[in-house]
Order: structure tokens, then C-alpha cells, then sequence
């Protein structure tokens, strides 16, 4: 069993699977493979400034998103909206582009 707080792991650039930067995009790796030898799940924590615009993207895992604070847009590979706020929980499948 591993603790930490948050604020013990350092706050980097956000960058896609591909190494593209993502502006004003901020993440933390709480837990992970590298650090904490979890080889099949992470656990990060995202901060995402006001008007800031993610990449449609996709990722080989599927994965959620619990949204701690504020209000946004969320879109899908159909073009689908949704709109997030605080308390939201996202189940993201396996390559779905979002």
C-alpha cells in the first residue's frame, strides 16, 4: 500500500499519447507504473484552465473522469455534446475518441 497527497506529485504540461502539448492543460500522475509499480491502472488528476480547448483524442485503455470543480463541454468522435460540472463521473471505453 502506497499514500500520498497530491500536492506531493509534481504539477507538469499535459501532453496527448502522441506528445502533442496540450495549452494550459496541467497534470499530475498520482499513481502510476513508473512510480508506484501499478501496471494496469493510473490515476492522474487534471487541471484544465477556463476556455481551454483538449484535442479530440483516444486512448488504447478505457478510463473516468470525476470532475472536482467547474463547468464544461464534452464532446465524442460523433460530435456529441455534453456538458460537465462538478460531481460529473465519465466512463470513457477503450479507443472512443473524446
Amino acid at each position: 500500500m502506497r499514500k500520498k497527497n497530491y500536492n506531493q506529485v509534481e504539477n507538469k504540461p499535459a501532453v496527448l499519447s502522441d506528445g502533442t502539448p496540450v495549452k494550459d492543460v496541467y497534470v499530475r500522475w498520482l499513481i502510476d507504473d513508473e512510480h508506484d509499480g501499478a501496471k494496469n491502472f493510473a490515476m492522474r488528476r487534471f487541471e484544465i484552465k477556463p476556455k481551454t480547448e483538449v484535442p479530440l483524442h483516444s486512448h488504447p485503455q478505457d478510463h473516468e473522469i470525476y470532475i472536482l470543480s467547474g463547468k464544461g463541454k464534452f464532446y465524442n468522435d460523433s460530435g456529441r455534446e455534453e456538458i460537465v460540472e462538478n460531481g460529473d463521473v465519465i466512463y470513457i471505453s477503450p479507443n472512443e475518441k473524446h
